[in-house]
């Protein structure tokens, strides 16, 4: 909450929600999800499907962790439309048994509500999480 009681702007919880990952602050991301936090990833992403739920998350993330010795997002562009932030996002991972590099350009669709992130989507291309916001904002560079 911000000092007058109310919820920051979504596209503040979003940045707050990057700045936690590339810190290896999980604690502060933990708390910046709604109890109904729902991550949807496509069919074929690493582990494609549907999470729901701060336990399931962690899972998740620990499970990726274990895989990569390195591992690193950073949002490029934002685009706000009301509680919907798209964001283009650099990933960058190494994995920790073939020592090898990767990095993709995808697309996150946050959903904020009262605060708190309560939905994720990613999409394989950046160009399809601002599709799905379907602004004609200008975008926020970082």
């Amino acid at each position: 909450m911000t000092a007058d009681g109310a919820a920051p702007a979504p596209i503040a919880v979003v940045r707050a929600i990057y700045d936690a990952i590339a810190s290896r602050d999980y604690k502060g991301g933990f708390s910046l999800l709604a109890d109904d936090f729902v991550w949807h990833e496509p069919a074929h992403a690493f582990h494609g499907r549907t999470h729901r739920g701060s336990e399931e998350i962690r899972q998740r993330l620990e499970t990726q962790l274990d895989v990569f010795d390195e591992f690193m997002i950073e949002p490029e562009v934002l685009h706000a439309d009301g509680a919907r932030v798209a964001a283009s996002v650099r990933q960058r991972a190494r994995g920790g048994a073939s020592g090898v590099e990767v990095e993709i350009r995808i697309g996150h669709l946050w959903t904020v509500r009262e605060g708190k992130i309560a939905r994720l989507d990613a999409f394989a291309a950046r160009d399809d999480a601002l599709r799905a916001l379907g602004s004609t904002r200008q975008p926020e560079t970082l």
